[in-house]
């Protein structure tokens, strides 16, 4: 779940505006707007990972909601190479076609190696061919939806 998503999930299930969220965070209301405009964007920033922890604490906002399990438990401002890294350990399906949606495949394709050096050596190899097939399908998927 990217910054934007998590930081309007917190608004909503507070029932807070920005100006008080912002006051909350202990964060002018314009490095909240910061936070909430698009990557692309010229003047957006990265909101600081103990804002993440602080949203996780208070609101349960995760970048993990979406996803079938925890992945960020231990760390709510797990950076996204390392979230990608655990969601591709895991080898489930659908998680994998949340952060490929997410993130990329191009970036997910990029925390292959990562994921599978973390790998015990006796798994390594079924967890390759386990992640080549289902990134394949994702693959296919993804032209065939292009292509429509």
């Amino acid at each position: 779940m990217k910054q934007q998503e998590i930081l309007r999930q917190a608004m909503r299930q507070s029932g807070q505006t920005r100006a008080v969220l912002a006051a909350s965070l202990g964060v002018s209301k314009r490095a909240l707007d910061k936070w909430l405009l698009p990557d692309a964007s010229g003047d957006f920033r990265q909101m600081p990972d103990t804002v993440a922890r602080l949203l996780a604490s208070q609101y349960g906002v995760r970048k993990s909601a979406d996803l079938s399990l925890p992945y960020d438990w231990s760390d709510p401002a797990l950076a996204d190479a390392s979230f990608i890294v655990a969601v591709l350990r895991r080898a489930r399906f659908s998680d994998l076609v949340g952060i490929c949606s997410e993130h990329g495949l191009p970036a997910v394709r990029a925390q292959l190696p990562r994921a599978l050096d973390a790998t015990p050596p006796v798994e390594r190899e079924l967890l390759a061919r386990i992640l080549a097939r289902m990134l394949r399908s994702i693959e296919i998927a993804v032209a065939e939806r292009a292509a429509a």
